[in-house]
């Protein structure tokens, strides 16, 4: 057999993985406290930064000249915010002249006539001065801690914090939602929210996705003089994506190095695991596959011998695999003769149990008297378990049940044992008891074995409406009489071939017409599920309550189906066997309280469930006249509350129906000529068929009319 992942891409795969892990983690790791690294290097130049800045505008000699320019600064670009309230942004207009334009009349200072200073006011030209000593702050503080920009802002009567300007000075992009000219500002709400060491930009004033860090600009009076309170803030806004570009390249060198030195380690790792271990574990492998070949091919007798050149487990496990492959070779000879002799022990028991099963009696039978239905399930080949029913004259059946301890061949043999000699037995002695006593003495006699046979034994009476019954150690069975479950309570008897001296009991129970009893072996209510849970005797009252109507077809394949769903996968451990009798009392009557043609068929399966023992002929022309009375009465009667009798009764004469409703007082055999199809012409009447064939298909029709019911009768 091909492999199709070899133990040597296992190594290699192994190898490889074994060197990403270890060299990823390494990378990842170096790669992040780098990044850590070059980040706490930023925050550091920014503080730093920072630090500068808070000392010219608060510490510094020069402070107050500082202080003072940004307070020039803010006057006058509180006037200019006067002039320009909109705000116009690079967006509000078509080109990029107009921007210009509308800002040269805004701020005539930035763009003088000839690119000189002619022109300007002295407001102008002391605004234009203050604003680049504080704008170089700016500029400085930027380049010193390497950031993307500095800026500042002021805070306005209004509690407003007002952008004044920041380190990038160029021509606006478009695309950029923060620029700035010289001299333009932006006036926001929320003073708040800018005073966080982290946040998002608002309105295009803070660009997502970009931090800042700040100081503090202290106030300062009319006078000059230095407030508690905070004037402006000065933020230094940068971008951590800057300390994590080195991380990157560094992160990308390791990495070519590491997976180089790597593969070239894989490499030699998969040589050297070749060549010492998966080498000869190949050569295990194909022995093995030779030894499974040629098992398939029945070469018994071929030996596989594998030679490896180590000294290690390797060269252990060669010899053992040697000596194991003598071993297969010795075993698989002797399994062989055993499977030879096994199969033909197989073959003979599929034969003794054909054989066994064939002298029981049908599993099916019908007459006048009786119906009888029976099931039986070995739990192996051969079975202990039996049932058996016969005549004895023309009115009086016996019937058994019965169970062999034990399984297995010996089992059967003293089942077939007990059979015969129960069958023979009963025929000959005049008592059930006397009979009984014999065949346990017979069976008693050289038991060297220690079997017995739990067994019922009864006789049914027809014309006393009577069973007579032993019960020699066997489950007790059920009566079903008009609905009502009893339990055959009578005295038990030791089992038979027990005590060859015993004196057995006999019992007696009422068996009217119409009565079933049901007769069953431990394999029944002993069932297990996988819960170890027994079936149980409730379970099989419940089975026969659920089926007191049913055929006795239905009530054994209901019983069987019970078992098997509660029972599930386990294993059957014992015989089973079923057997139920029912004395025919020629009767079934049926009650129907609807005008449906539904009931045709009720009352035709009904019938037929009933009445199993009748022929083909009888049950056939019974049908038809069921069909054609009850068709004729929803067809035709006027009358919705209609109610329908149907009763049945086997008499002398025959097969008595008679079909009785509340409908109209209808004669259908009065004045009624005989019609038939051949002779068909358009003068028939509905109904004139169906009456002719019933009165050609019965014996005797009759019709009356009493108590306002109309009653029709007919014998087959």
């Amino acid at each position: 057999m091909k492999h199709r992942f070899p133990i040597f891409l296992k190594v290699i795969f192994l190898g490889i993985a074994v060197s990403i892990l270890t060299a990823g983690t390494a990378i990842t790791v170096s790669y992040f406290n780098l990044r850590k690294s070059n980040e706490s290097s930023l925050i550091n130049n920014i503080d730093n930064s920072l630090d500068e800045v808070d000392y010219l505008f608060n510490g510094s000699r020069e402070h107050s000249d500082y202080l003072a320019d940004l307070d020039s600064v803010k006057n006058y670009v509180n006037k200019i915010y006067a002039a320009d309230p909109e705000h116009k942004k690079i967006e509000d207009f078509n080109t990029w002249d107009e921007y210009l334009d509308y800002y040269e009349n805004l701020y005539p200072w930035i763009y003088p006539n000839q690119g000189g200073i002619i022109g300007l006011s002295k407001e102008m030209l002391e605004f234009k001065n203050a604003y680049y000593r504080v704008t170089s702050v700016l500029t400085n503080a930027k380049i010193s801690s390497g950031c993307r920009a500095a800026y500042i802002a002021y805070i306005d009567d209004g509690n407003n914090l007002v952008m004044l300007s920041d380190s990038r000075i160029n021509k606006p992009d478009p695309n950029d939602p923060f620029f700035q000219v010289p001299g333009s500002y932006y006036k926001i709400k929320d003073t708040d929210y800018f005073i966080d060491t982290e946040y998002t930009r608002h309105s295009g004033l803070l660009l997502s996705g970009y931090r800042t860090r700040y100081c503090k600009v202290n106030d300062i009076d009319a006078t000059g003089k230095e407030l508690d309170t905070t004037m402006a803030y000065v933020f230094i806004e940068y971008d951590l994506n800057t300390a994590y570009e080195n991380a990157r390249t560094v992160f990308l060198q390791e990495l070519l190095i590491l997976g180089l030195s790597s593969l070239t380690l894989v490499l030699v790792y998969a040589l050297f695991s070749y060549y010492f271990f998966a080498r000869n574990i190949s050569k295990l492998s194909s022995a093995s596959e030779e030894i499974r070949q040629n098992l398939i091919e029945k070469k018994i007798d071929k030996i596989t011998e594998v030679k490896v050149k180590s000294h290690d487990e390797i060269r252990a496990l060669a010899d053992s695999f040697n000596e194991m492959s003598r071993e297969i070779v010795n075993y698989t000879a002797i399994i062989e003769q055993e499977t030879l002799e096994k199969e033909k022990i197989n073959a003979e028991l599929e034969v003794a149990s054909k054989i066994q099963l064939d002298a029981l009696p049908s599993q099916k039978f019908d007459d006048s008297n009786v119906s009888i239905r029976a099931f039986i399930k070995t739990a192996k080949e051969v079975g202990g378990d039996f049932y058996d029913y016969l005549y004895l004259d023309n009115h009086r059946i016996a019937i058994t049940i019965s169970d062999v301890s034990g399984k297995g061949i010996p089992a059967s043999l003293f089942m077939m044992k007990g059979k015969e000699l129960i069958r023979s037995t009963v025929q000959t002695h005049h008592t059930l008891s006397e009979a009984i006593k014999y065949v346990n003495a017979a069976l008693a006699r050289n038991n060297k074995e220690l079997l017995f046979i739990t067994s019922f034994i009864g006789i049914i009476d027809i014309e006393k409406n009577e069973l007579r019954y032993i019960n020699a150690g066997h489950e007790k069975p059920y009566i079903i009489s008009n609905g009502k479950i009893i339990k055959l309570e009578g005295e038990s008897n030791i089992p038979l071939g027990i005590d060859d001296t015993y004196a057995f009991v006999e019992g007696s129970h009422v068996f009217n017409k119409g009565d079933r009893l049901f007769m069953f072996t431990d394999g029944l209510n002993e069932s297990i599920n996988d819960k170890q849970e027994e079936f149980g005797y409730q379970r099989v009252e419940e089975c026969l309550a659920n089926n007191s109507s049913n055929s006795l077809e239905e009530t054994v394949d209901s019983t069987i189906e019970a078992v098997s769903s509660f029972v599930g996968n386990e294993e059957q451990f014992d015989d089973l066997t079923l057997l139920i009798i029912k004395a025919n009392d020629g009767k079934l009557s049926l009650h129907y309280e609807e005008k449906d043609y539904s009931i045709i068929e009720d009352a035709t399966d009904k019938f037929h469930a009933n009445y199993p023992y009748l022929s083909a002929e009888v049950k056939g022309t019974a049908g038809i006249i069921i069909d054609e009375l009850l068709n004729n009465l929803i067809s035709y009667e006027k009358r919705e509350d209609l109610v329908i009798d149907v009763n049945f009764q086997v008499v002398k004469k025959g097969l008595e129906i008679e079909v009785s409703s509340n409908g109209d007082d209808y004669d259908p055999f009065a004045n009624h000529k005989r019609k038939y199809l051949e002779t068909f012409d358009k003068e028939i009447e509905e109904g004139g068929f169906g009456t002719s064939l019933i009165k050609d298909l019965t014996k005797e029709h009759s019709y009356k009319y009493k108590d306002g019911h109309s009653i029709i009768t007919v014998i087959v």
